[in-house]
C-alpha cells in the first residue's frame, strides 16, 4: 500500500475505534486500496468515521439489533452472523447497535473503485456501489471466512500488538477479485458491465527480471514482503505482474514468498545452532508458532523434528 493510502486507510480505522470503544482483534493492511480490521464493538452510536472512504462489514458473532440511518431514512434490522454490510463513504450515514457484537470490516479507499475501472472496465466514469444492510450474499461470506482463516493461522497477530496493522498479501492478491465482485454485483453498472472482452494475454516475465525478483525476495526475506513491492521491483501494475509471475514461475508470488521462507528456514535448521525462534524471526515469521504451523504443513514436520532428523 502507497503511503498516503496506508495512512489515510489505517486513520479511518483509529477514528472508528476512538469513536465506538471497539477493542481491535487485527489490523490488516494490503498494498493497494484495502485495510481490513476485526473489531469487538460494545453498544455503540456512530457516524460513518471512516469517510470518504468505503467500508465493507461481515458479522462475525453476536445478535445486535443494528440500526442505519441514511438520507432521511432509518432502517433497524438484526444482522445473521455471516451477513454482510456495505457503506460508501461519501453518503453521511448514522449507525447505532444495542449490544456488543464482532465484526470484521474492510475498508476501501475512496479512489481504488475509479482506480479498477480504469483498468478493467470499458467505462470512462467509476461505476458506483450502491448500500446494502445485513444482505446474504455467499460469495463475500465465503471471501471473508477466508481472510478470518488467514488472521487465524497468522499467529504472528497474537502475539503482536493489535492496534499495529500488518502487512497482507492475502488483501493485494484478491482486491481485484473483491473489487470485481461488487461491482458486477451492486453498482449502479451491475451485471452489464462491461469488462474488456477474452482475457488479456500476458507473457511471462522475462529472466532478468525474475531474477531480480528472486535477489530481492531473498534480500528482504526477514522483513515484510508485498505485492505492490515485488510490483514495483519489477516495473510492473499489480495485476500484470501476478499475471506475468504465475507464467514465468507457475506460482502466485505469495506462495513463491512463503515457500523461499521455508526452504531458507530448512537449510538454517541444518546448519545453524540458532534457536527456532531465531530461525523464524530471520525467515519472515514474526513467531516461533506461525512458523511452526507454516513448516509443518510444508514438510510434515516440526522444525525441532527436523533439525534432528538432519
Amino acid at each position: 500500500m502507497d503511503e498516503s493510502a496506508s495512512g489515510l486507510l489505517s486513520a479511518a480505522a483509529a477514528r472508528y475505534a476512538a469513536a465506538t470503544g471497539a477493542r481491535a482483534l487485527f489490523l490488516l493492511e494490503g498494498g493497494g486500496g484495502l485495510f481490513a480490521a476485526g473489531w469487538q464493538l460494545p453498544r455503540y452510536r456512530v457516524a460513518n468515521v471512516w469517510a470518504p472512504h468505503h467500508a465493507l462489514g461481515y458479522r462475525l458473532s453476536g445478535k445486535a439489533t443494528v440500526t442505519r440511518k441514511c438520507c432521511g431514512i432509518e432502517l433497524r434490522r438484526v444482522p445473521v452472523i455471516g451477513s454482510v454490510t456495505f457503506s460508501a463513504g461519501d453518503r453521511p450515514t448514522e449507525w447505532a447497535s444495542d449490544s456488543p457484537v464482532e465484526v470484521i470490516h474492510i475498508y476501501i479507499a475512496s479512489n481504488a473503485l475509479a482506480r479498477f475501472s480504469e483498468q478493467h472496465l470499458e467505462a470512462s466514469a467509476a461505476p458506483r456501489i450502491r448500500d446494502f444492510f445485513g444482505a446474504s450474499d455467499p460469495w463475500l461470506a465465503s471471501y471473508f471466512r477466508l481472510l478470518a482463516v488467514e488472521c487465524e493461522l497468522n499467529d504472528e497477530l497474537k502475539e503482536r500488538d493489535p492496534r499495529r496493522p500488518a502487512a497482507s498479501l492475502f488483501l493485494d492478491q484478491t482486491e481485484h477479485l473483491l473489487l470485481r465482485h461488487l461491482v458486477r454485483g451492486y453498482s449502479d453498472a451491475g451485471a452489464a458491465a462491461r469488462f474488456p472482452s477474452g482475457r488479456v494475454r500476458v507473457s511471462p516475465l522475462r529472466r532478468n527480471i525474475t531474477r531480480r525478483i528472486e535477489d530481492y525476495i531473498e534480500a528482504n526475506l526477514g522483513r515484510e514482503i508485498s505485492l505492490h513491492v515485488l510490483a514495483q521491483v519489477a516495473r510492473m501494475s499489480v495485476d500484470h505482474f501476478v499475471r506475468a509471475f504465475r507464467g514465468a514461475t507457475g506460482t502466485t508470488p505469495h506462495r513463491f514468498v512463503l515457500d523461499q521462507r521455508l526452504g531458507h528456514a530448512a537449510a538454517m535448521l541444518k546448519t545453524d545452532d540458532a534457536s527456532i525462534a531465531e530461525v523464524a524471526r530471520a525467515c519472515g515469521f514474526r513467531s516461533a508458532a506461525h512458523f511452526s504451523v507454516r513448516f509443518h504443513a510444508r514438510f510434515g514436520t516440526t522444525p525441532s523434528q527436523y533439525r534432528r532428523s538432519a
